[in-house]
C-alpha cells in the first residue's frame, strides 16, 4: 500500500509541474511554419518531418542503482509518427547493452510519444519498454515505463520497473562448518549454509530539475530525486539521487550523478553519449536556450540496466550434512534406551537389533547410532555404506564441509555386544565393546572393502578367528581396535587385494597364534602383536602383498614364530622378542625383499633367522642369543642382502655358524658391523660366505668375533664356487681369540670363475691371552679364472703374551695363470707370538699354474719353531715372479723351488738390501733368477 500512494503523489507531483507554466520563462522561439498535409510528412527529405533520426554511443563510469562496473551503449532514435503540426511525435527508441564488469550483453527496446502544449508552453509524454539484462550468471527480463514532462526551464519525470520471467536465481550455496549441529527427525543439519541469489528489482524513481545555464551551445540541467526499488530476501531501497546534465554541442552531452541508499551504498556515476546528427533530432539543429517544444525528440532519461541485487540468505537450521560418497543426506537410525520408535532422534530404537531389522537400515546408506551404555547379544550384518556408531568416543562423519563430529558423541557411553559384525563395503563400525566365544569371529568381511573400524575392544575365546578378512575388494583400516584372544587365531586375512592397516589396535593371544596371512595382495600393516604358547605366531603363505609388522613378542611357540613362504611382495618385521621358538625365530623361503630387524631372538631351537630361496634381504640390529645351528643362515640368496649391526652370542650352545650365507645367483651382500661372540661353548665359523652361481660382490666390513675359552671354526670363511665374477672386500674385522682355539682368522678361496679381492685393516688376536689359531689370513687360488688380491695394513697377532699361529699370511695358488696378489704394509706379531711363517707363498699342486705376488713394507716378526720371515716354495711345473722390498723381519726371506718349477725374483742381487739386511735363502732343484720387474 505504501508504493501505490508514493505513485499517487509522484502523478500529482508531475501533474502540478506540467500546470507550472506561470513560473516558467517563455522564451522567444521561431515561429517558422511547419505545418503541411500527409504528402509533406517526412519533410525535406521525403521521409521524416521536423523530427530526423538519430544514432549515437554512450558510456557511464563507475557503479550506479544495481550495477557494478561501467556500461557501454549503442543508441538508435526513431521518429514513427509526426503530426500534422509537428506538435506530437511517435518514436521508437532502442538501445544495445555491454556491462564492463563480465562483458554481458542488455538491451532497451520501446516506443513512446510526445505532445507540445502551447497553450502550457510544455511538452508531456509516455513510453513503455522491454529490457533485458544478462549478469553472466543469470539473465533477467523487465517492463519498464515512464511518464515525463519537459518544460523551457523545469523539467519532472518519474519511471517504474517491473521485472517480468525469472526475478531471482540461485548462484551458488557455501556451507561453512562453524556453527552448532542438530539432528531433526533422521537427518543431521548444522554448520552456517548461506544460499546466493541475485535478484532482479521492482522499482520507481522520480526526479525533477529545472536548467541552470544557457550558452550558444551549451544547455546545463539540474537535477534532483528520490527512487525506491524492493526485492523478496533484500532490504528494501529507498534513497536520494542529484544530477547534472550538459549539452556541450549538438552532438555530445555530459551527465554526473550521485545516489545513496541502504543496499547500494553511495554510487558515483559519469556518462559521456555522442549523438548524429544532433541529441534532439531536429531537423535543422538545436537552438540555443532550447525550448520544450523542441525536445520533443530526445531519448527519454531513465535507467537502462535492470537494477539487480546480491542475495546472502541464511538458513537458521544450517545445512543438511551430504555423504560425499553418495551425494544423498546422511539419513541416521538413533537407537536409545528405552526406545521405542521409529529411529528419528526424537523416536529412536531401543536396541540394536530393532535397528537392523528395518527395511531401512537393510537397504543400506545408514547410519545407526546408539547413544546406549547397555548390553545386547546379537549378530549384525551391515548393508552397504552402513555406518554403526555409539555416543562412547568422538565421532566424526565426513560431509560435503569437511569432518563433523555428532552431536552427543564423546560421552564414554559405550554398549557392550556379545556377538558378531559381519561388514559390507564402505562399512565403518565405532565405539563398541564385542565379546565372542567359540568358532565364530568377532568380525567378519568377506568380498568387500573400504572398511574402517576404530575405538572399539574386542574379546574372543574359543578356537576360531577373532578377525576373519576374506578377498577384500578395498582398504580396511582397524584403528585403536585392541583384539584380546585366547586360543584360535587372532587375525586371518585371506585372498583379495586389499590394503589392510591395524594402527594402535594390539593383537594378543594366550595359547594361540596371531596372524595368518594366506594368498593376500595389497599393504598389510601391524602394529604390536604378541602370543603366548602358540604354534606359529605370524604366518605368511603365497601372495603378493607388502607385509609389516611393527612388533612382535612371541613365546614359546611349538614350530617357528615367523614363517614366510612363497611371498613375492615384501615382509618386515620392525622389532620384537622371539623367545624359546620351536624351530627357528623367522624362517623365509622362496621369498623376495624380506627384512627383519631391530628383534631379540633368544633361544630358538634350530636357526635364529633362516633364508632359503630369497631374493633380496636385509637382517639388520638383530640380537641372536643361543641359535642351535646358525645364527642367520642365508641359502641360495640373490639380489640385494644386508646383514648389519647385528649381535650374535653363543653363551650355553654351540651355533654352527654365527652367519652363514649362500649365493645362488647375482648378488650384492653386505655383511657389516656384526658382534658375534663364542663364551664358555664349542662354536663353527663367525661369517661363512660361499657362492655357487652369478655375479657376486661381497663386503664384510667392520665386525668383531671373538672367542672365549672355547673352540673356534674361522673368523671369517669366504669360499667362491660360481663361474662367474667375485668382488669380494673384507675390512676393518677384528678376530679375536681369548684362551681358546681358532682356525684360520680369514680364509678366502676360490674354485671357480674371476675375482677382485681387498683384504685389509683387519685385526686378528691384537692383545689378547694364550690362545691357538690356524692360519692368520689363509688365500687359497684353485681357479682358471683371472684374479686380482690385495692383502693390506692387516694387524696379525701383535700379542704381548702368547698366541701360537700356523702361518700369519698363506697364499696357496693351485690353478690358473693369471693371478696377481699384492701383500703390503701388514703387520704380523710385532712384540710376540708364534709363527711357523709369516708370509708363506705355495705353488706345489700337479697343475701348472703362474702368478705374480708383490710382498713389499710388511713388519714379520716372531716366527718361530724354524719358521721364517717370507717362505715360497714352487713346485714344478708352477712360476712364480716375487717383488720383495721394504719388508722388516727378524728371520729369513727364503725361496725353494722345486725341480721344474720356477722363481722370478725382481732385484735379486739387492734382495737383502731392499728389505732392511733380512738374510736370505734360496734352495731347491729348481730355477730361481733375477728379474728386472715382475709388473712392467
Amino acid at each position: 500500500m505504501k508504493q501505490y500512494c508514493l505513485a499517487v503523489i509522484i502523478v500529482l507531483g508531475a501533474n502540478s509541474l506540467l500546470f507550472a507554466q506561470t513560473i516558467d520563462q517563455i522564451p522567444e522561439f521561431d515561429n517558422e511554419n511547419y505545418s503541411g498535409d500527409v504528402s509533406e510528412l517526412f519533410g525535406d527529405s521525403a521521409w521524416f518531418g521536423r523530427y530526423h533520426p538519430h544514432f549515437g554511443y554512450s558510456y557511464e563510469a563507475g557503479d550506479t542503482i544495481g550495477r557494478v562496473g561501467g556500461l557501454s551503449s549503442f543508441e538508435g532514435f526513431l521518429p514513427l509518427f509526426e503530426g500534422y503540426d509537428s506538435d506530437w511525435l511517435a518514436f521508437l527508441d532502442a538501445r544495445l547493452l555491454l556491462d564492463d564488469e563480465n562483458h554481458n550483453l542488455g538491451s532497451n527496446i520501446g516506443i513512446g510519444a510526445r505532445q507540445y502544449l502551447p497553450e502550457y508552453q510544455r511538452t508531456i509524454g509516455g513510453y513503455i519498454y522491454y529490457d533485458t539484462r544478462d549478469t553472466g550468471y543469470a539473465n533477467f527480463g523487465q517492463v519498464s515505463g515512464g511518464i515525463e514532462t519537459l518544460g523551457d526551464l523545469w523539467d519532472a519525470r518519474l519511471n517504474w520497473y517491473i521485472p517480468t520471467g525469472t526475478r531471482r536465481k540461485l548462484l551458488r550455496t557455501t556451507h561453512d562448518p562453524t556453527g552448532t549441529y542438530t539432528f531433526i527427525g533422521h537427518h543431521l543439519f548444522g554448520g552456517t549454509f548461506t544460499r546466493f541469489y541475485q535478484a532482479a528489482m521492482t522499482g520507481v524513481d522520480m526526479e525533477a530539475g529545472r536548467k541552470i545555464y544557457s550558452g550558444p551551445n551549451t544547455d546545463v540541467r539540474a537535477f534532483a530525486g528520490w527512487y525506491h526499488f524492493q526485492a523478496n530476501g533484500t532490504p528494501q531501497a529507498w534513497g536520494w539521487k542529484s544530477r547534472v546534465e550538459g549539452r556541450i554541442s549538438d552532438v555530445v552531452a555530459l551527465n554526473l550523478s550521485i545516489q545513496n541508499d541502504r543496499v547500494f551504498d553511495t554510487t558515483v556515476n559519469f556518462a559521456v553519449s555522442f549523438q548524429w546528427p544532433s541529441i534532439t533530432g531536429l531537423r535543422n539543429g538545436p537552438r540555443s536556450n532550447l525550448p520544450a517544444r523542441d525536445r520533443l525528440g530526445e531519448a527519454p532519461e531513465r535507467l537502462r540496466n535492470i537494477v539487480v541485487t546480491n542475495q546472502e540468505i541464511q538458513d537458521p537450521n544450517g545445512g543438511l550434512l551430504i555423504d560425499p560418497s553418495t551425494g544423498l543426506p546422511y539419513f541416521f537410525m538413533h537407537v536409545e534406551t528405552g526406545g521405542s520408535g521409529d529411529g528419528t532422534f526424537e523416536d529412536p530404537f531401543g536396541t540394536l537389533a530393532a535397528a537392523f531389522a528395518d527395511t531401512r537400515t537393510q537397504q543400506g546408506n545408514v547410519v545407526v547410532y546408539d547413544h546406549r551404555n547397555a548390553a545386547e547379544a546379537g549378530n549384525f550384518t551391515l548393508a552397504t555404506n552402513t555406518q554403526v556408531l555409539s555416543s562412547g568416543p568422538a565421532q566424526f562423519i565426513t560431509t560435503q564441509v569437511g569432518q563433523v563430529q555428532l552431536p552427543d558423541s564423546n560421552t564414554g557411553l559405550t554398549p557392550q555386544i556379545t556377538g558378531s559384525f559381519t561388514l559390507n563395503n564402505r562399512s565403518v563400525l565405532s565405539g563398541f565393546d564385542i565379546t565372542t566365544t567359540g568358532a565364530g569371529s568377532s568380525i567378519i568381511a568377506n568380498g568387500v572393502g573400504n572398511l574402517m573400524v576404530s575405538n572399539n575392544t574386542i574379546n574372543h575365546t574359543g578356537a576360531g578367528t577373532a578377525i576373519s578378512l576374506s578377498n577384500l575388494t578395498g582398504p580396511a583400516t582397524f584403528n585403536q581396535t585392541p583384539l584380546t584372544k585366547s586360543g584360535g587365531l587372532g587375525v586371518l586375512i585371506s585372498g583379495g587385494n586389499g590394503d589392510v592397516t591395524f594402527t594402535n589396535s594390539s593383537i594378543t593371544n594366550t595359547n594361540g597364534d596371531g596372524i595368518d596371512i594366506q594368498n593376500a595382495g595389497g599393504t598389510i600393516q601391524f602394529g604390536q602383536v604378541t602370543t603366548t604358547n602358540g604354534t606359529t605366531s605370524v604366518n605368511v603363505n603365497n601372495g603378493t602383498a607388502n607385509i609389516t609388522v611393527d612388533n612382535l613378542s612371541s613365546t614359546n611357540a611349538g614350530a617357528d614364530s615367523v614363517l614366510i613362504n612363497n611371498l613375492t611382495g615384501s615382509f618386515t618385521l620392525n622389532g620384537g622378542t622371539l623367545t624359546n621358538s620351536g624351530a627357528t625365530g623367522v624362517t623365509a623361503t622362496n621369498s623376495q625383499n624380506i627384512t627383519i630387524q631391530n628383534t631379540t631372538i633368544d633361544t630358538p631351537t634350530t636357526e635364529g633367522i633362516f633364508a632359503q630361496n630369497v631374493t633380496n634381504f636385509n637382517f639388520s640390529s638383530n640380537t641372536i642369543d643361543d641359535a642351535s645351528i646358525d645364527g642367520i643362515a642365508v641359502l641360495n640368496g640373490s639380489g640385494n642382502g644386508t646383514i648389519s649391526g647385528n649381535t650374535i652370542r653363543s653363551i650355553l650352545t654351540a651355533f654352527d655358524d654365527a652367519i652363514d650365507v649362500e649365493i645362488g645367483g647375482d648378488a650384492t651382500v653386505d655383511i657389516d658391523n656384526n658382534i658375534i661372540t663364542s663364551v664358555l661353548a664349542l662354536a663353527g665359523t663367525g661369517i661363512e660366505v660361499s657362492t655357487t652361481a652369478g655375479n657376486v660382490t661381497t663386503r664384510i666390513r667392520g665386525n668383531q668375533i671373538t672367542s672365549i675359552l672355547n673352540a673356534f671354526g674361522d673368523g671369517i670363511n669366504y669360499t667362491g664356487n660360481s663361474t662367474g665374477t667375485m668382488t669380494t672386500t673384507i675390512t676393518g674385522n677384528t678376530i679375536q681369540n681369548t684362551a681358546g682355539v681358532f682356525g684360520d682368522g680369514i680364509s678366502v678361496i676360490y674354485n671357480a670363475g674371476s675375482a677382485t679381492t681387498t683384504i685389509s685393516q683387519n685385526t686378528i688376536d691384537s692383545d689378547d691371552l694364550v690362545n691357538l689359531f690356524g692360519t692368520g689370513i689363509y688365500l687359497g687360488l684353485n681357479t682358471t679364472g683371472t684374479t686380482d688380491t690385495t692383502i693390506n695394513q692387516n694387524t696379525i697377532s701383535d700379542d704381548v703374551l702368547a698366541a701360537l699361529f700356523d702361518d700369519g699370511i698363506s697364499l696357496d695358488i693351485d690353478r690358473g695363470t693369471d693371478h696377481d696378489v699384492f701383500v703390503t704394509n701388514n703387520l704380523i706379531a710385532q712384540t710376540g707370538g708364534l709363527f711357523n711363517d709369516s708370509i708363506e707363498v705355495l705353488l706345489d699342486s700337479g697343475t701348472a699354474s703362474a702368478a705374480r705376488i708383490q710382498v713389499n713394507s710388511n713388519i714379520l716378526f716372531g716366527a718361530g719353531g724354524g719358521g721364517t720371515g717370507l717362505d715360497v716354495f714352487v713346485g714344478s711345473p708352477h712360476l712364480l715372479c716375487v717383488e720383495a722390498t721394504g719388508n722388516t723381519t727378524n728371520t729369513s726371506l727364503d725361496f725353494f723351488a722345486a725341480v721344474g718349477g720356477t722363481i722370478n725374483v725382481e732385484d735379486l742381487p739387492n734382495l737383502s738390501t731392499n728389505n732392511n739386511g733380512a738374510t736370505v735363502n734360496t734352495a731347491g732343484g729348481g730355477t730361481i733368477q733375477n728379474i728386472a720387474d715382475c709388473f712392467p
